[in-house]
């Protein structure tokens, strides 16, 4: 599932090669990479009143979710190794509004770290 996850993400034609993975009692359910697709559920306006709505990767597996379900998110750099990819705050609001109970996400080094929610 990782191999997934990474070729999506580096696929993605995107500055950062982010994936998530939704998991629902250990499965997986939907595997996401950030990408230029909109959905009006994760539209949002900036300061400047521009209005965005393209999809991060847990965004993009959220359109899956069940309360209780898991997501894992990762960066890949374009060199091979793992980077940070801990949840931005948009992406934090709709995770605790679909109810995700635990999100993983790899670190700067390259490990996994987790938070529940």
């Amino acid at each position: 599932m990782y191999y997934e996850a990474r070729r999506k993400a580096l696929d993605n034609d995107r500055h950062y090669h982010l994936s998530a993975i939704l998991r629902r009692k250990g499965r997986v359910i939907a595997v996401g990479e950030n990408n230029n697709k909109t959905h009006p559920r994760f539209k949002r306006k900036y300061p400047d009143g521009t209005v965005a709505a393209h999809m991060h990767a847990e965004m993009n597996v959220l359109r899956f979710a069940k309360p209780g379900d898991n997501i894992e998110v990762m960066r890949f750099r374009n060199n091979g190794t793992i980077g940070m990819a801990k949840p931005c705050t948009y992406c934090m609001k709709y995770l605790r509004e679909a109810q995700i109970r635990k999100v993983r996400y790899t670190d700067h080094e390259g490990n996994w770290q987790e938070f529940k929610l």
